[in-house]
């Protein structure tokens, strides 16, 4: 890898999610630092829970896009009942029922039912307020594990969010719809509207004021999953969203 990359950050034997911990986020402060990345995409090993990946991401100010489960449908019933396989599902908003050309239809059906009751005991849920950390998410069944493109749109950097608030074509395309709001906005009206966006909305992003709060903070919604932890103190246009869906234009 040096010889092809020239500079390569190695992790000393052990898992990210544990015992690496604090060396995954030195690494990616490293790399932030020397090459200020607009993307990171983090591939872990089989036996990683994304979890403690996605504190350590948001800690670093990272705006998790998604985290894409890749689940062998063929050989589930070999796997189903180890404790990570079952964490990896729940920690996950996007879930991905690979090699479905390996199975009859009626075992295809008992497995995305077993992995959707699997996600909703194992999802993350906040001791303190007994909510769970993903509201919804998203299943795709696929061979060779081929997705479509809707899963990656919408995954803009911050430029590109205030280069769409500044541009005076809203309608981008037919599954986008930009929202401008005057006024800070209420927490917890926000936060309702957001847990009832329609099904087809996958994404939203923007930067908003809200009320009480000192300076504009980035949006950052996928596939059911809502994080306000960045802020944008140089921001001085307006308060916007931008609503990504799958197929159907955003009404």
């Amino acid at each position: 890898m040096q010889n092809a990359y020239s500079e390569v950050i190695e992790l000393p034997e052990g898992c990210i999610c544990c015992s690496l911990h604090a060396e995954f986020e030195k690494a990616l402060d490293e790399i932030r630092q020397k090459y200020n990345p607009e993307v990171l995409l983090v591939e872990t090993s089989g036996a990683a829970e994304p979890f403690p990946i996605i504190i350590s991401l948001q800690a670093l100010g990272c705006s998790v896009d998604g985290v894409i489960c890749i689940i062998d449908s063929a050989n589930f019933d070999k796997y189903k009942n180890d404790t990570t396989a079952k964490y990896q599902i729940g920690n996950s908003n996007i879930l991905v029922l690979n090699k479905i050309d390996l199975l009859n239809p009626e075992d295809l059906e008992r497995v995305e039912k077993e992995v959707k009751e699997t996600w909703q005991i194992y999802n993350p849920v906040n001791t303190f307020t007994g909510e769970r950390f993903y509201n919804n998410f998203v299943l795709y069944k696929t061979t060779y594990g081929k997705l479509p493109k809707d899963v990656f749109s919408g995954a803009y950097t911050i430029k590109d969010l205030k280069g769409i608030a500044e541009s005076h074509e809203h309608e981008h395309t037919q599954n986008q719809k930009v929202i401008t709001f005057l006024e800070p906005l209420d927490f917890k009206e926000f936060d309702e509207k957001i847990k009832n966006l329609p099904k087809e909305v996958i994404r939203v992003k923007g930067i908003v004021r809200f009320k009480n709060v000192p300076v504009p903070l980035l949006v950052n919604y996928a596939f059911g999953n809502l994080d306000l932890s960045q802020e944008i103190p140089d921001y001085n246009g307006p308060s916007f969203l931008v609503l990504i869906s799958t197929s159907q234009p955003v009404s």
